[in-house]
């Protein structure tokens, strides 16, 4: 079979069976090992997309809100950084549902970060929707509610390497958000997973791999089919190292993440104002990326971004 030549909605038929094991293990594994081979074509992404998207459990958000997640994988072991910027991006009146999941292949994922911080995860969608309403933060876990790749959980495993699905997540969010920042750990998947987007979305990729705009390096910015590299520098921000921002088990990363909204100067806070300055940007709160590191510094400073976690334990 040649993957590249399979349409997205021959890639949709095929990612149904999958997911419903209506073919054997041996299969699926091939069929994703030559996926990976095929390096990956647009097609499947967008015939994966919509084949779990139909089978996923529905949120409503609100108009205006947006997801900050990423792929995961870029193995840097940093600390939780999109999961931080959630709470400034609230603080700044924007609903934000996090999509997320437990770690994977780092030491502490978004989940193990909210359960450590002492927030419930819910597989209530009328809670979920109500802490996005009135706590302008809600996480979704996504396991519960893509219940149809558990049936692929332990073929995944059992592989060994990384496969499309590992890059499927940031385009499942059962809420279906307006907004995305989506950070991605390959360069190559990029277009990719843009191709597989309605949503006004920021994808980026740091040249070191990291798939968040990062401070040891610059970045690229895909939007609206249009590629720019991020320089931190521009924005008055130092270049660090990434010992400076690396992170260790859940309990040190939530430790670090509670200095930081509580004002604790660091690399760690400079590389968070910097990726909500962006997501300030995408959703209009701000008009350039200046406003946006000088509000998301303030919404730490003043203690609103503290307050939205506090509010969330409660």
């Amino acid at each position: 079979m040649n993957l590249t030549n399979l349409t997205s909605q021959n890639f949709e038929e095929i990612f149904d069976k999958i997911v419903e094991l209506k073919i054997n293990e041996k299969e699926i594994k091939k069929f994703l090992l030559d996926l990976n081979e095929a390096n990956l074509p647009t097609n499947a992404f967008i015939g994966a997309v919509a084949s779990l998207k139909k089978r996923s459990k529905k949120i409503s958000a609100p108009e205006n809100a947006i997801d900050v997640c990423g792929t995961g994988g870029d193995k840097l072991n940093t600390l939780n950084i999109s999961t931080a910027v959630c709470f400034v991006i609230a603080a700044a009146g924007i609903s934000v549902a996090k999509h997320g999941n437990k770690a994977i292949s780092s030491l502490s994922g978004s989940a193990d970060i909210f359960s450590e911080l002492g927030i419930k995860i819910s597989p209530n969608v009328a809670e979920i929707e109500q802490n996005l309403r009135e706590k302008n933060l809600a996480f979704i876990f996504g396991p519960f509610f893509h219940e149809a790749m558990k049936n692929v959980a332990e073929i995944r495993k059992s592989l060994g390497v990384p496969t499309i699905f590992n890059f499927l997540g940031p385009l499942l969010n059962p809420a279906n958000t307006r907004f995305q920042l989506i950070g991605v750990s390959r360069y190559d998947v990029m277009q990719k997973m843009a191709a597989c987007l309605n949503s006004a979305n920021f994808i980026i990729h740091g040249f070191d791999g990291m798939d968040e705009i990062t401070l040891t390096d610059n970045s690229y910015l895909l939007s609206g089919g249009h590629e720019e590299i991020i320089d931190p520098t521009k924005f008055g921000l130092k270049k660090v190292t990434l010992e400076a921002l690396r992170g260790a088990d859940p309990k040190h990363n939530a430790q670090k993440l509670i200095a930081l909204l509580q004002g604790e100067k660091s690399a760690y806070q400079d590389i968070v104002v910097l990726n909500s300055a962006f997501a300030l940007k995408l959703v209009g709160r701000v008009n350039n990326v200046e406003e946006g590191i000088l509000l998301a510094r303030e919404l730490i400073n003043n203690g609103g971004a503290n307050s939205i976690l506090k509010k969330c334990q409660n």
